[in-house]
């Protein structure tokens, strides 16, 4: 039986939160025993203080029962200490650990303060799971030549998102986002950039998927940029709804300059339905993204390259666009979550004990 740890799953209050977590555990599950000690997301303070405490003592119970093969954990960071804790007590089990974000590229002061932890916990894992070939050169950077498979996060589930047989609107000119508002997501840039393509380009609209900690700090900014009647400003949908969105949009913008943006799966879901990507050249997104076959690359951080990038797709004819978005649904193809799950599932049973 394989223990599958994560400290991200989806919940009925947050239903996209660690969902890819849950797909590569149902594609697991098809052909092993799997046994899964899961932490959902809380929002209260006092909720997710508890929650850790009694997380950790199932990981580290379940750890060392001797009941499992091999231990998968999902995410380093704040997964390490019963991890290692339970390593210390049960040697001989097999450990794999999933990398994909902050807990190598820290972004906040207890991430940093712990981040000796994910170095520990990778350098005694026998395997290191990683979301791109970035991210590997990142890893290896940072730790040394360790173990290193890389798995795109469980890749697009591409029965559902799809192109769907909807024209799209001749009247209006859509450029999408859809990511968390925080720092470093390039929210801010997009906004601004899309101001000034506006000017230019009088039937874009906007549409924005997403929450987070600067969400308050967009609302105002929409306002100050006197582009509220343009911006279709939304928290969270569901996966089904944003298929919906995503196949509405013209173009998809992936702005982040994160160094913890290891692979940026919305950009690939986008691609799935036939949409091209205008991303950062830079971290995972520019591993997918090929400039001016399914989308095009601008220069991080620059809100004029950002601009120019999207007044060039504009200007391409119907046949360009179309052909870029064809070229965005094969790149997709290579992310099926089929594909991609049934690799690693491969390489997982070469760990196993059993």
């Amino acid at each position: 039986m394989i223990l599958v740890v994560s400290n991200m799953y989806p919940s009925r209050e947050f239903p996209n939160y660690g969902v890819f977590v849950k797909n590569f555990v149902q594609e697991l599950s098809q052909t092993q025993e799997v046994k899964v000690v899961a932490l959902k997301k809380k929002q209260s303070k006092f909720l997710k203080g508890l929650g850790y405490l009694i997380f950790y003592l199932r990981v580290f119970f379940n750890y060392v029962s001797g009941k499992y093969s091999l231990v998968y954990v999902h995410y380093a960071g704040y997964n390490v200490p019963p991890i290692l804790l339970g390593k210390f007590f049960n040697r001989k089990v097999p450990l794999i650990v999933n990398v994909h974000g902050s807990d190598v590229t820290p972004e906040k002061r207890l991430e940093e303060k712990t981040n000796f932890l994910t170095k520990k916990i990778v350098k005694k894992a026998d395997l290191t799971v990683v979301p791109s070939a970035y991210f590997k050169e990142v890893v290896e950077n940072k730790y040394g030549k360790i173990p290193i498979f890389v798995s795109p996060s469980s890749g697009v589930n591409r029965n559902l998102f799809k192109k769907q047989e909807v024209e799209k609107s001749t009247d209006h000119f859509y450029i999408g986002y859809v990511s968390r508002i925080d720092a470093e997501k390039g929210w801010d840039i997009f906004l601004k950039a899309f101001k000034k393509v506006k000017a230019e380009i009088p039937n874009a609209k906007l549409v924005m998927v997403g929450g987070g900690a600067q969400d308050a700090d967009a609302v105002q900014l929409i306002k100050d940029l006197g582009i509220k009647q343009d911006v279709e400003k939304i928290q969270m949908l569901s996966q089904a709804e944003l298929v919906k969105i995503y196949n509405k949009l013209n173009v998809f913008v992936f702005p982040s300059t994160r160094a913890g943006e290891s692979l940026g799966l919305v950009g690939l879901e986008a691609m799935a339905c036939g949409t091209p990507v205008i991303g950062s050249d830079f971290g995972g997104i520019k591993t997918y993204t090929r400039d001016g076959y399914n989308g095009l690359l601008f220069k991080p951080g620059s809100q004029s390259d950002l601009e120019n990038k999207i007044k060039k797709f504009y200007a391409l004819d119907a046949a360009q666009q179309k052909a870029m978005g064809e070229n965005a649904m094969a790149t997709a193809q290579k992310y099926d979550s089929n594909l991609v799950n049934k690799k690693l599932i491969a390489e997982i049973k070469k760990f196993d004990g059993n």
